[in-house]
């Protein structure tokens, strides 16, 4: 049996597609983002194919924090367990320490455990847990009064009003956008107040985004985090001012008090998720 790790081609999306096709009673999101991924040139997608047949697919992204995120990964059901995934995420590994990035990161939904010893094997450690809690679909929300969006030129207050939150700390200094983690960098958070991203309110401060798969939109607060009643008011400020949204998300750390007081409102819990870290110095 030849194993093959290599870059993804054009050819590969059929034998590929035959069983992605079925993963998550057919929902999952890799055929509607092969084509840009094939062509994305911020990140770089790999097959593992057995005796020239594609039985495997993984794809590493740079993010604008200096990272590599790798996603993406999916094994045909006949040829799980044979170490393919491993083959992978060793190669991701040596393409992201090719780059310079200093940090890789990853995800997975909760209760994914097969997932979680895979990723174990390739030496990544768990930094924090997210939910992502919702509104009521009927509930409207209505903007509250104080809640003032942040300039470039007020980067060192947002700095420490993101630094000294506990949603800061319980969170790994991250904020997520469209499934994807990146670190709270001053670099990051000031191109992030450039695109009208960063609120405030109080000593409550907020990472706003939208994102979309197909025909789904969601509204994201990417990022909340400040004394439990600042940061509701905000929450209650910033959902449902995207008119195109279908989903509106908030996204908490694990132990925030935040959690407790969205559930209060009347918030559901979506889905939860690990964010999964390798430091390049761990090999």
């Amino acid at each position: 049996m030849e194993v093959k790790v290599r870059e993804a081609q054009a050819a590969d999306k059929a034998p590929l597609m035959s069983f992605i096709k079925d993963v998550w009673g057919g929902t999952d999101y890799i055929p509607k983002v092969w084509e840009s991924w094939l062509h994305d040139k911020r990140g770089k997608m790999f097959v593992v194919s057995v005796d020239g047949v594609p039985v495997g697919m993984n794809r590493v992204r740079f993010l604008e924090d200096g990272s590599a995120w790798f996603e993406g990964a999916r094994v045909h059901p006949d040829f799980r367990g044979r170490g393919l995934a491993t083959l992978l995420g060793e190669n991701s590994m040596r393409v992201a320490k090719e780059r310079g990035a200093d940090v890789c990161r990853l995800t997975s939904g909760s209760r994914n455990l097969a997932a979680h010893r895979q990723i174990a094997r390739i030496k990544f450690a768990e930094a924090a847990r997210f939910s992502v809690y919702e509104p009521p679909k009927a509930r409207r929300l209505h903007p509250t009064y104080g809640a003032e969006e942040m300039s470039v030129g007020d980067m060192q207050e947002v700095l420490r009003l993101m630094a000294k939150s506990r949603e800061f700390r319980l969170g790994s200094g991250v904020f997520w956008h469209d499934f994807t983690a990146a670190a709270l960098t001053h670099d990051v958070v000031r191109g992030l107040a450039d695109n009208g991203a960063v609120w405030r309110l109080g000593e409550a401060i907020a990472v706003t985004g939208e994102g979309g798969e197909g025909s789904g939109m969601w509204e994201e607060i990417c990022f909340i985090g400040g004394p439990t009643q600042d940061a509701m008011r905000l929450v209650g400020s910033l959902l449902g001012r995207s008119k195109r949204a279908v989903e509106r998300w908030v996204f908490v750390p694990q132990n925030s008090p935040l959690i407790h007081a969205l559930r209060k409102e009347g918030f559901n819990r979506n889905f939860a998720m690990i964010l999964f870290e390798r430091r390049a110095a761990n090999g």
